[in-house]
């Protein structure tokens, strides 16, 4: 995530710790985004297991296959989501902590 967020311009130049410093303190400033975090955690938990219980009970699929089908439908929802957040959420804060920083020196 944070090598992709090294292409944002107010960015450039930065390595991955700076930049999860800059998103980290920029997390903390915004707690409801952090509930958010949570709140798709949780959610994505809940969802896999309902969605390996419905399997496991509707197919005659193993369980070893259901869990791997499971895994890829939800790593391919976590990867949309990361698209998104980092394209928008993640910019927002960096930006603001740049220009943060930049008038605080």
């Amino acid at each position: 995530m944070y090598t992709h967020a090294r292409q944002f311009p107010h960015l450039a130049g930065k390595s991955d710790a700076e930049i999860y410093e800059l998103a980290r303190s920029g997390m903390r400033r915004h707690p409801k985004l952090v509930r958010v975090m949570r709140f798709r955690n949780a959610i994505g938990m809940i969802a896999m297991l309902l969605a390996a219980v419905v399997l496991a009970r509707v197919s005659a699929l193993s369980l070893g296959v259901i869990l791997i089908l499971v895994g890829a439908v939800f790593t391919g929802v976590l990867l949309l989501w990361n698209l998104f957040w980092v394209n928008t959420v993640l910019y927002r804060l960096t930006r603001e902590e740049v220009e943060e920083v930049r008038l605080n020196s």
